[in-house]
């Protein structure tokens, strides 16, 4: 694979950082975690691969481009030659971006003829057929995340979507080709670059097309997908090396955080996606939760110390505690989103900001009296805690649910910090975290 072992995944929010992080060290790569573009101060253990996580999925596409480029940079200067970026494995934007002007800013940066494209992850039910996106069962117009709040998914098609968002030419790489092997992938990829096209949306029904995918890849200096590509490129990187005898023994890889760790859980949910939701209903049946009010969380400024207080209460007999601002699985959608203030107007958007920073302050009163182990579900959520509490550097532990592991903030924090997206995990999700 050339003579850098080193690869640079860019995400474009927290918690698909996690995912992909995590997607990483299960494929055997020596894995960290950065928050933020990482400062030439920021000391890394020994790695060969580096996510940098960003939270630029609903920011202005310049402001995404601007600071994706500059992660670009920091990864380079630490050696990595081939580069990732992590979308959200529903391809989270709007027709103004941010993966298609993000994306084509790394391309040119890269000097990337064409770049493939791929958001497939099975594992965790997404898979692409005919350029087409579907979560589970149900094409993605027509799931949950058509009413997400700040980037609602109405089309399915990935091929119209990223041509909606950059000026480039996009093509497509169909199940027939995958399906008939990596020779077939990287001829058609060198046609429809020779026909001038930038991006090559391709279909991945399962983890054997991913392969292929990686495999057509080969040496490519840039690519993007979610955590399923990453993984298969990293797996197919790592081979090599382990080839050329090039991976050390002092791997950054999965740790058990028990023995150092241990103690209640604080659990914090901005998200009010149905997962999540159904989350909240799962734990609030055997365990103490606190449900929000939101028009307190806006205009009370002592709401946050007494949310705080109260939780630190309710841990010093229980093992976990949940705070939420999202109504239940119990209830309808409609009225969950209303509740949440998730709508897509400009004073639904400022009060889940109001939201997302309030959380992050009972995520800090925590800390501060003594909790060492957080659980968040929510990208934005995550960004805002993690900005709060100063972490800059995340260790892998092992996993909970596909795509969310445990993980230990490196440097004086020492926090064990579990990042979920609002649409990962099972049901009982909340509660595995807390067993574990």
């Amino acid at each position: 694979m050339g003579d850098s072992e080193v690869i640079g995944i860019i995400a474009d929010d927290i918690t698909g950082g996690s995912d992909v992080a995590a997607a990483l060290s299960a494929a055997g790569r020596r894995t960290v975690q950065v928050v933020g573009v990482p400062g030439p101060d920021l000391e890394l253990p020994p790695h060969d691969a580096v996510v940098v996580s960003l939270k630029t999925r609903s920011v202005p596409p310049e402001e995404a481009v601007a600071e994706s480029l500059a992660a670009l940079r920091r990864l380079r200067d630490l050696g990595a030659r081939r580069i990732g970026f992590k979308i959200c494995s529903t391809f989270d934007s709007t027709p103004r971006g941010n993966i298609g002007p993000v994306g084509l800013a790394l391309a040119d940066a890269l000097d990337s003829g064409i770049t493939l494209v791929c958001p497939a992850a099975p594992a965790n039910g997404r898979t692409v057929y005919q350029g087409n996106l579907f979560v589970h069962d149900l094409p993605l117009a027509e799931s949950s995340l058509a009413r997400h709040p700040l980037n609602p998914m109405t089309d399915s098609n990935l091929v119209r979507l990223l041509t909606a968002q950059t000026t480039a030419e996009v093509g497509l790489v169909d199940h027939s080709l995958v399906r008939s092997g990596a020779p077939a992938v990287r001829a058609r990829l060198a046609d429809l670059r020779a026909a001038g096209v930038r991006f090559a949306v391709a279909d991945a029904i399962c983890r054997d097309d991913l392969l292929v995918l990686a495999d057509a890849i080969g040496d490519a200096a840039f690519w993007i997908g979610a955590n399923g590509l990453h993984a298969a490129a990293g797996a197919a990187a790592q081979d090599s090396a382990t080839s050329h005898g090039a991976v050390p023994a002092d791997a950054v890889g999965p740790g058990d955080f028990a023995d150092t760790l241990a103690g209640p859980t604080f659990i914090v949910a901005g998200s009010c996606s149905d997962a999540t939701r159904g989350q909240i209903a799962a734990f609030r049946e055997s365990g103490p939760a606190i449900a929000l009010d939101l028009a307190r969380v806006r205009d009370d400024a002592g709401y946050a110390a007494e949310v705080v207080a109260r939780a630190l209460t309710l841990l010093s007999d229980s093992p976990a505690v949940l705070v939420h601002s999202a109504a239940d699985a119990r209830q309808p959608t409609e009225e969950a989103e209303a509740e949440a203030g998730a709508g897509t107007g400009a004073g639904s958007t400022d009060l889940g900001s109001a939201i997302e920073t309030f959380l992050a302050e009972l995520a800090a009163g925590a800390v501060d009296g003594g909790i060492r182990r957080l659980v968040v579900a929510g990208g934005e959520t995550s960004g805002a805690v993690l900005q709060r509490l100063g972490v800059r550097a995340l260790q892998l532990g092992g996993p909970i649910d596909p795509g969310v592991p445990w993980m230990r903030s490196l440097g004086p924090t020492g926090l064990a910090l579990a990042l979920k997206s609002g649409n990962f995990g099972g049901p009982d999700f909340f509660l595995k975290a807390v067993a574990r």
